[in-house]
């Protein structure tokens, strides 16, 4: 990783800068409410510069359930995208809920986004399903695609 940027777990005082970050690189934000209750409720990391942690320039949020987890949001703030930072997110998430037991890894995807998808699969991750129709979209709908990967426990 870059040494200019560290990841860390997000806090309580994170909301305010996780707002902004939902807001200015989420096509679909979702406003302070539910970014405070995934604070709260679900495993969350952000990725911030090194000389000031305030500034926070990705997170991902999780759910846990026993030895499952699915990824709900990965947000990268559009000023260093393509650096690699959403890679080094998923593969965090992965490597430290493996260490703790978890051997499936769930996570859905608009079927635009093909960065993602590119992305997910590079990771190893499989197709395994698709909701049609799921998202709406400025022109109608469009499919969720559904990928897992399952790891043999304490893999990394």
């Amino acid at each position: 990783m870059n040494s200019t940027y560290v990841i860390r777990p997000a806090v309580e005082s994170d909301v305010l800068g996780l707002e902004r970050l939902d807001k200015h690189s989420n096509p679909h934000p979702w406003g302070r409410t539910l970014v405070a209750d995934a604070l709260e409720v679900r495993l969350n990391w952000v990725m911030c510069e090194a000389q000031n942690p305030s500034n926070l320039l990705a997170w991902l949020t999780a759910s846990r359930s026993v030895d499952q987890s699915e990824l709900e949001l990965i947000l990268v703030d559009s000023s260093v995208r393509r650096l690699g930072i959403a890679k080094q997110l998923v593969r965090h998430w992965l490597d430290s809920l493996n260490q703790q037991g978890v051997a499936e890894f769930l996570l859905e995807v608009r079927e635009s986004n093909l960065a993602a998808i590119h992305l997910y699969e590079a990771l190893g991750f499989e197709l395994v399903g698709r909701r049609k129709q799921y998202y709406q979209t400025e022109t109608g709908r469009e499919a969720a695609c559904l990928y897992t990967l399952v790891t043999p426990v304490g893999r990394g």
